[in-house]
C-alpha cells in the first residue's frame, strides 16, 4: 500500500511539475508579440507595415521588393504612413486639412471612406465552442424604427424547426410551422450544421442568420414583420459550405463570407446572392485566425496560425476578386523559447488558442531536451545507487522520459 500510495504521488508531482514549471518560466520570461499590423495602400499599391519593437515605438515601414534575401523596406514618417493608407486614418487626414479629392483615380469624400469599412474578425476559439442548441432570431422589420430585442429562442428538432417564447416556456407552433415550411420548400436539410448572426438592437438594422444545412448548401434566413424570410445560395463548382459569417456593414454590399469543406475562402455579395472565391490561399477558420478589413478600394485579409502571418490584398473587379499582393510573416523565436526547448521535453497545459475547452494536453514536444534528460538520468543513478535507497532504474527510465519533470520528485522521495 506504501508502494503504492508513493507511485499515486509521483505520477501527481509529474503532471503538476509538467505544468507549473513551464508556466512559471514564461512568466519570468515573456515572449513580445511583435506581430506586425499591414494596410495595403491605394496610393503607390505597396504594403505599409507597422512592427511592434519591444519598448521602442512602433517602425513604420513600406515593402518595397522582395528578394532571396527576404523583403526589403524603406522607413516612413506617421505622416507619410496616414498620406498612405488614406482609408484607415482619413479622420486624421480630415482634421488636418490633408484628405486628398481622388485617390487611385477615385473621388472620395470623408462619408464614402466612413461607410465603405467593414471588418472581420474571427479566432478559433469562437469556433470551436460548445453551444446552447438555442438561438435568438431577431425581428428585422420592427413595428419601431429601432431594432429591439428578441423575446423568442429557436432550435432545431427532428425534421423541422421550433420556436420557443422566451417568456412563458411555451412553443410557437404557428411561427415554426410556418418557418419549418418556407425552409422545406427552399430545399433546406434539417438541421443546421452551422449559424453566424449578429444579435444585437445595437446596429442599424438586421440581416437574421446565415446557416448551412446539413447537406452543406448555405441559406439565408431572417424573419420579417413575424414571418419567414429565407434565400438558398448557390454555391460555385458545387463546393459545399462547412463556416459562414454574416456581415451587417454600413453599405450593405457584403452580406458574408464562407469557407467551404475544402478550405477556400468566399465573399458574399448582397446583390444577387453572389458566391466569389477570394484569392488568399487555404482557410481552415477552425485552426486559424481571420481579419478581413475592407475599404472602397481592397480588402486586407490577415490568415494567422501559430507563429506566422499570411497577409493578403484583393479587390474587386469585372472578372472577380484579384490579387493585389501578399506578404508572409513569421515569427522568430525568442532566445527564451529556444532555451525553454532544451531544458522542458514537452509542457501540459489545460487551454489553447485554438478552442475554448478546458482539460489537459500536451504541447511543445521537444527533442532536443534529451541531453538534459540524459544527463539528469545520470546523476539521479548516481545519487540513488550511493545512497542505496532502491533500484535505480524505474527512476531513471521515467526522467528520460519527463526530463526534469520526473528527476525532482524521484530525488525527492525516499523510496
Amino acid at each position: 500500500m506504501k508502494i503504492v500510495s508513493k507511485l499515486v504521488l509521483f505520477v501527481v508531482a509529474v503532471a503538476v511539475l509538467s505544468w507549473f514549471l513551464p508556466w512559471i518560466y514564461s512568466v519570468a520570461f515573456p515572449a513580445p508579440s511583435g506581430e506586425p499590423f499591414c494596410s495595403f495602400s491605394p496610393v503607390n499599391n505597396k504594403w505599409v507595415i507597422s512592427k511592434s519593437v519591444p519598448g521602442e515605438k512602433p517602425q513604420l515601414l513600406v515593402l518595397e521588393s522582395e528578394s532571396a534575401e527576404g523583403p526589403v523596406f524603406s522607413t516612413i514618417t506617421r505622416d507619410e504612413r496616414d498620406s498612405l493608407v488614406p482609408q484607415m486614418f482619413y479622420k486624421e487626414l480630415l482634421a488636418h486639412d490633408r484628405l486628398p479629392d481622388t485617390i487611385g483615380g477615385k473621388a472620395v469624400s470623408a462619408h464614402e471612406l466612413r461607410t465603405h469599412e467593414l471588418m472581420l474578425n474571427s479566432s478559433p476559439r469562437d469556433i470551436v465552442k460548445r453551444n446552447m442548441g438555442v438561438w435568438l432570431m431577431m425581428e428585422s422589420m420592427p413595428k419601431r424604427v429601432d431594432l429591439s430585442d428578441p423575446d423568442q429562442v429557436f432550435r432545431f428538432v427532428p425534421g423541422g424547426i421550433e420556436f420557443v417564447d422566451m417568456a412563458t416556456n411555451s412553443v410557437n407552433k404557428a411561427r415554426s410551422e410556418r418557418f419549418t415550411k418556407m425552409m422545406s420548400e427552399r430545399g433546406f436539410t434539417f438541421p443546421a450544421t452551422d449559424l453566424s448572426a449578429n444579435v444585437t438592437s445595437r446596429k442599424p438594422y438586421d440581416e437574421g442568420y446565415l446557416m448551412v444545412d446539413a447537406a452543406g448548401k448555405p441559406f439565408h434566413v431572417k424573419q420579417q414583420a413575424g414571418r419567414p424570410y429565407v434565400t438558398a445560395i448557390e454555391m460555385p463548382g458545387g463546393a459545399k459550405a462547412a463556416k459562414v459569417f454574416i456581415m451587417e456593414d454600413m453599405n450593405k454590399d457584403v452580406l458574408g463570407f464562407i469557407a467551404d469543406t475544402d478550405n477556400n475562402f468566399y465573399i458574399l455579395e448582397r446583390e444577387g446572392y453572389k458566391v466569389m472565391p477570394l484569392p488568399i490561399g487555404k482557410v481552415d477558420p477552425s485552426k486559424q485566425s481571420i481579419l478581413v478589413m475592407g475599404n472602397l478600394f481592397n480588402y486586407a485579409c490577415r490568415i494567422s496560425s501559430e507563429g506566422e502571418s499570411d497577409w493578403r490584398a484583393v479587390a474587386r473587379t469585372p472578372e472577380g476578386y484579384q490579387l493585389l499582393g501578399a506578404y508572409d510573416f513569421k515569427k522568430e523565436p525568442t532566445t527564451a523559447a529556444k532555451v525553454a526547448d532544451y531544458i522542458f521535453p514537452y509542457a501540459l497545459t489545460f487551454t489553447s488558442h485554438s478552442d475554448s475547452l478546458a482539460y489537459p494536453r500536451i504541447v511543445g514536444v521537444s527533442f532536443a531536451a534529451i541531453y538534459l534528460n540524459v544527463l539528469l538520468a545520470l546523476v539521479l543513478f548516481v545519487v540513488i545507487r550511493r545512497q542505496k535507497r532502491c533500484t535505480p532504474y524505474l527512476g531513471c527510465a521515467a526522467t528520460l522520459v519527463c526530463g526534469l519533470f520526473a528527476f525532482i520528485p524521484c530525488y525527492l522521495l525516499k523510496d
